[in-house]
């Protein structure tokens, strides 16, 4: 191995010695301390250096009658070396194992520094065995972590740096992103860092603007060298897809932390809130949260997140019947068909009433929930934060909230362009689910009582819709915002186009508002005043340092909670036919005879 290790080292050195000649210039000592070391290492020798002051630089083979040997000097009036004199023949055999004496940390912080700055979670193993492989040499997995913090402290700066450079970071959203919040406070004597929230104002105004009234709410935790935690309210676009409208980090998830994090969240909202429907919030409903909405969004309906629910169903009761019912529960329309559901799952298992007292149905039924969830049952943020806290948990807190910032950006860009070639009057998901209602629409006879009032007839029940206030008997027109099959075929009777009768959130009209906006750029840290005027409202004032929080991570492999993607989706709706009540399919493809 080790034979085979010199022979790729003495073929890529080839090229490094043919650079190597008398008269060769490098910038300063540091440099060509630098290339000698590569040299040695690209040839398998080990480096002995003689001399080294602010005037030259000696260096010769470690191995005693070797007569390699380089004289590097100053060149008088100018900053530059060059070299003077050059035996470059080596009559020793060089180092005959994979071990090298020069390949130090800042060796290997040099060589990986390309591949940290395209990919922050290279991992010492990789690197130690691509160091190996590329250049023959066998560093420990300590020289590899280290050299990795190294290079990514000169690529991002420093974790301490990171947290000193938050109140000018604020600062500049501020400048640069007008109308945006962006505040940093600092607790304790020392001024150690305990929240941040961040909103920018191409969001802001996004939400209050163009989006439904409906905000998920979810936290992630950071296992970087200082532990905390990622707080985020989403909102959802027209096309269902996420919309994050503020972020904050915190020194620990609390009670009092959530508590903070919605007030921020109000004061943001201010007196737009006034102006909207009431809003609807889903998330965990832990303790610190649900105090937190009560207090701040007092009038909003709270629900629970449903992958939250159906899990903690599916772990106590473990049948797969008991949670198939569950399901059909949870996607029921109307009270009637949810309590016919609960009398079956009572009929299984008596103990399905004591887990309902915990988790009360008003907070996440179909039939019994006030808010208008339009469809989202599930947090969709919470596989978001993970993967920001994964793509950013070796970065220093500015580099992740600018990492933060550039997703974001894309995201709005992206979505803008993508707006910009629909032509249809909704947006692709609304305008599928129309099509949908309108195939169905055809199966029911529809009778008119007056202008807006029309009775719609099918094998097992009727259903009454009135187009003038877009409700319908079945809820489904009033619950998801488009209208249901029984909506459509009474529109399409009366020469009515259906897709004008969806909610205004699920044009594209609103879709290209939402990101009308733009989220400008941050300018480098370099040109960043450190000093100035005091923020308000509590914030830590520019002149203040703000320390790292004390809650380190501790020593030692931290647990990993794997998060599987698969769970974080919707779950499948199980489909059941409107004429024959068999699962499997839709009334559309249903064979009985009429």
């Amino acid at each position: 191995m080790a034979d085979h290790a010199l022979v790729v080292a003495d073929t890529s050195h080839t090229l490094v010695e043919q650079s190597l000649v008398i008269g060769q210039e490098f910038p300063d000592v540091e440099t060509c301390r630098r290339t000698l070391k590569d040299i040695a290492i690209a040839l398998h020798f080990d480096l002995r250096i003689v001399k080294s002051d602010r005037s030259r630089f000696i260096a010769k083979c470690s191995k005693e009658g070797c007569p390699w040997r380089v004289h590097v000097a100053k060149c008088p009036g100018v900053p530059t070396f060059s070299i003077r004199t050059l035996h470059g023949e080596h009559t020793c055999e060089g180092v005959r194992n994979l071990h090298h004496q020069q390949a130090s940390v800042g060796w290997v912080a040099r060589s990986v520094e390309a591949r940290i700055r395209d990919n922050p979670q290279y991992k010492p193993k990789e690197i130690l065995q691509d160091i190996r492989d590329q250049h023959g040499v066998a560093v420990s997995y300590m020289q590899a972590w280290r050299g990795k913090e190294r290079s990514m402290a000169a690529l991002h700066g420093t974790f301490e740096e990171g947290y000193r450079l938050l109140p000018a970071y604020c600062e500049q959203i501020r400048k640069t992103n007008p109308g945006s919040v962006a505040s940093v406070f600092a607790t304790g004597q020392e001024n150690c860092f305990q929240r941040l929230f961040i909103s920018y104002r191409a969001s802001i105004y996004g939400f209050i603007t163009a989006c439904r009234p409906l905000l998920e709410l979810d936290k992630a935790d950071l296992k970087g060298k200082y532990l905390g935690a990622l707080l985020c309210a989403a909102a959802v676009d027209a096309d269902d897809a996420l919309f994050p409208l503020a972020i904050a980090i915190v020194d620990v998830e609390s009670d009092e932390n959530w508590m903070w994090f919605m007030s921020e969240l109000r004061k943001l909202l201010g007196v737009n809130t006034e102006n909207m429907p009431r809003l609807t919030i889903l998330s965990e409903r832990q303790r610190g949260m649900v105090d937190a909405v009560e207090t701040h969004f007092p009038s909003a309906f709270h629900g629970f997140c449903l992958r939250h629910v159906s899990e903690n169903f599916r772990d106590t009761f473990k049948n797969t019947k008991l949670v198939n019912i569950f399901w059909n529960a949870v996607y029921a329309l109307t009270i009637v068909e949810f309590e016919s559901k609960i009398a079956e799952m009572v009929g299984i298992s008596q103990d399905v009433i004591q887990w309902f007292q915990l988790f009360p149905p008003q907070l996440w039924a179909v039939a019994y929930f006030e808010g208008v969830r339009y469809g989202h049952f599930t947090l969709g943020v919470t596989e978001m934060l993970y993967n920001w806290a994964l793509e950013c948990h070796e970065l220093p807190i500015v580099q992740m909230m600018e990492h933060i910032r550039h997703q974001l950006t894309t995201w709005f860009t992206n979505r803008r362009e993508m707006g910009m070639r629909w032509t249809s009057i909704l947006v692709p998901s609304a305008e599928k689910r129309i099509s949908e209602a309108i195939a169905d629409a055809r199966c029911y006879q529809v009778l008119r009582a007056n202008e807006v009032e029309f009775e719609i007839v099918s094998t097992e029940r009727t259903n009454i819709v009135d187009i003038r206030n877009r409700v319908c008997s079945c809820r489904r027109w009033q619950l998801y915002g488009l209208p249901c099959a029984h909506a459509a075929a009474a529109l399409i009777s009366c020469g009515q186009n259906a897709h004008l009768f969806a909610e205004p959130c699920f044009t594209v009209g609103s879709y290209l508002e939402t990101y009308s906006q733009m989220i400008h750029p941050i300018p480098d840290k370099s040109v960043w005043k450190e000093l100035g005027e005091g923020a308000e409202g509590g914030a830590a004032k520019l002149d203040i340092t703000v320390r790292p929080p004390k809650i380190r991570r501790p020593p030692g492999r931290p647990k990993k909670k794997v998060l599987r993607v698969e769970n974080l989706k919707r779950p499948k709706r199980v489909v059941q036919c409107g004429r024959c009540h068999l699962l499997g399919h839709s009334q559309k493809k249903c064979t009985m005879p009429i």
